[in-house]
């Protein structure tokens, strides 16, 4: 329209009231495309600042985390290693690494597929063979590290292959890559969750004592006189003592590497190869005699019988059973714990005993699921958390599934929608404001362009 009124305008002068019209009407859209274009500015800031300071996950923290909740910079990494939080200082120093190693660090991005799937991360809580959030192999190790609970011999925590929790064909993770000064091996942390990675199963550090030099003075020679030859008698022979048989097949000596309490033991005093873990759980409630695999309401009572049975041919002695109850308790309370007591992690255990060959030891724990089920929403890093679950592992693995109330579905349909975060948002509203940009300018240009055609044709009046 623009065009025809100018193209006609110098042949036909009374166009100049149209064009005066059509000048403040580009002038009226000049000044509602630039309201626009502040408001589109905003907002793009608005995700500008979303982008360079991201909101943190209102989840819950983890049992399994070696820092509850993790950390979000390098400076309070080396600060909770400083304090030994969940004796993280003496988990690292089991290792060779040192908080000055942590604040030495960098951050990267991690991979959970790389060095050929051979990375492997650390945490408190057993997953057993095959990660039940996921449904992969984990190739579980549990590590004795000493003097964790404050107690000489130690804590256990596992190692597992960080890619058993990817619910896709891999996860990348933020995390800080650091370099043992006294082994030189290479490890990263990750920051959801402070958990240990590390480049195949490390092993434990053990400092090199050098050999003590002992530096005497020569004694003054002295010159004695001869003695007299004397005749001694000839020296008689002992007996060589018998090999030792074995305790366990008379047909073996005690030093046989076939010598052992039962198949899985790995010398002849390896014992505790020999017990085989079990568990039950029965819902009274429901009258369920086998609650695994089974939907409890908020309110049910619940039975664990855990069996700690001695298959070798040796005693045990002071074996300690120990369960770990952290994805029970997220729905649910102990009502009797059997003689045991609970530490800080969730972990249940019973005073030492001696378990005879053939015999076995049996407790029971008794919880009750909280009323209401609580509707929090999974952990980033450990979707077994909060899963509407109960998953516990004892030999084999106890699964009670809890009814998701609507607030939970919702949670779960929205954590399936695709990923826009801040990033993506901050492409598009660029792009808007481009665009808002171009027709404010063209408005402009237009309102412009008028007014000097209305003066060029009108005698330089507008």
């Amino acid at each position: 329209m623009f065009e025809k009124l100018l193209s006609n305008l110098p042949s036909n002068p009374r166009l100049v009231k149209e064009m005066g019209f059509y000048a403040k009407r580009m002038r009226q859209e000049q000044s509602l495309r630039r309201l626009g274009l502040v408001f589109v500015v905003l907002a793009f800031f608005v995700q500008f600042f979303a982008v360079i300071s991201p909101p943190q996950p209102s989840l819950a923290a983890s049992t399994n985390d070696m820092i509850n909740g993790g950390f979000s910079s390098i400076a309070e990494l080396t600060a909770d290693c400083k304090a030994n939080i969940r004796f993280y200082a003496t988990v690292l120093d089991y290792y060779g690494i040192s908080c000055a190693n942590l604040a030495g660090g960098r951050t990267v991005s991690l991979v959970s597929t790389s060095y050929n799937k051979r990375l492997f991360s650390m945490g408190w809580n057993p997953q057993g063979t095959v990660n039940q959030a996921t449904g992969k192999p984990t190739d579980e190790q549990p590590v004795e590290i000493p003097h964790v609970y404050n107690q000489p011999n130690g804590g256990t925590l596992y190692w597992r292959y960080l890619w058993s929790w990817d619910t896709y064909s891999y996860s990348t993770y933020e995390a800080v890559k650091v370099t043992s000064s006294l082994t030189g091996r290479t490890y990263y942390i990750l920051y959801t969750c402070g958990n240990l990675v590390s480049i195949g199963l490390p092993t434990p550090y053990t400092p090199h004592t050098p050999p003590t030099m002992v530096t005497t003075t020569a004694p003054t020679p002295t010159i004695k006189p001869a003695p007299t030859p004397t005749i001694k008698p000839a020296p008689v022979l002992k007996p060589q003592p018998s090999p030792q048989p074995c305790p366990y097949n008379s047909s073996l000596n005690l030093t046989s590497p076939a010598c052992k309490p039962c198949a899985d033991s790995l010398s002849s005093t390896d014992t505790v190869a020999c017990i085989q873990y079990s568990k039950t759980a029965s819902d009274i409630t429901q009258n369920l005699a086998n609650a695994n695999g089974q939907t409890a309401h908020a309110g049910d009572t619940i039975v664990y019988n855990l069996t700690a049975y001695n298959s070798g041919q040796a005693a045990v002695d002071n074996f300690v059973m120990q369960d770990d109850l952290s994805y029970v308790l997220d729905y649910a309370n102990v009502v009797s714990d059997g003689g045991g007591q609970i530490n800080q992690n969730d972990i249940i255990s019973w005073p030492a005993v001696n378990i005879s060959p053939a015999a076995s030891e049996t407790h029971k724990i008794i919880v009750v699921v909280k009323n209401p089920i609580p509707n929090t929403p999974p952990s980033s890093s450990d979707p077994e958390l909060f899963d509407h679950m109960m998953t516990n592992i004892y030999g084999n693995t106890v699964n009670i599934n809890l009814p998701q109330s609507p607030v939970s579905t919702v949670v779960t349909a929205a954590q399936a929608l695709p990923n826009t975060g801040p990033g993506d948002s901050l492409i598009i509203a660029a792009v808007i404001v481009m665009i808002a940009g171009y027709f404010l300018a063209r408005a402009r240009l237009l309102s412009l362009e008028g007014s000097l055609a209305i003066e060029d044709n009108n005698g330089g009046v507008i």
